[in-house]
């Protein structure tokens, strides 16, 4: 029996470490109690990084959104967070703070398309659908 039990955890972890499945690929469980709000903006070296931050009833500051712990570098890295979210999460994505953009409209289409696949509500500020 301890040998049976030894080869499950074993090849758990083979599975989890030889990538087969990571905890990192999980969804989360419900969407937040107030939403996510995206943020974007270029770096110096004119890299996209974006932030996703639990909603709130308040205004954020810049240094308090672009100090986040883990921003997110690239377009194609927001898209696996946004897959990351529950499903039916709300993305509220606007500019309102001084030094923050969007991206140029083929790259926000991209990012909407990857939003819907993700089965994420993702609201962008001045779009009208």
């Amino acid at each position: 029996m301890k040998l049976f039990f030894s080869l499950i955890v074993a090849g758990l972890a083979v599975a989890v470490l030889g990538g087969t499945c990571s905890a990192d690929d999980q969804r989360e469980g419900k969407p937040r109690f107030k939403g996510v709000e995206l943020y974007s903006w270029k770096d110096k070296g004119g890299d996209w990084l974006f932030a996703l931050l639990d909603g709130t009833n308040r205004d954020k500051t810049k240094e308090e959104v672009q100090g986040t712990a883990n921003p997110i570098k690239g377009v194609d890295a927001l898209k696996k967070e946004l897959g990351r979210l529950a499903e039916g999460e709300q993305v509220f994505w606007s500019h309102r703070i001084n030094g923050f953009e969007f991206p140029p409209e083929p790259t926000r289409q991209d990012i909407k398309k990857a939003a819907k696949e993700a089965k994420v509500k993702l609201s962008v500020s001045g779009d009208k659908e």
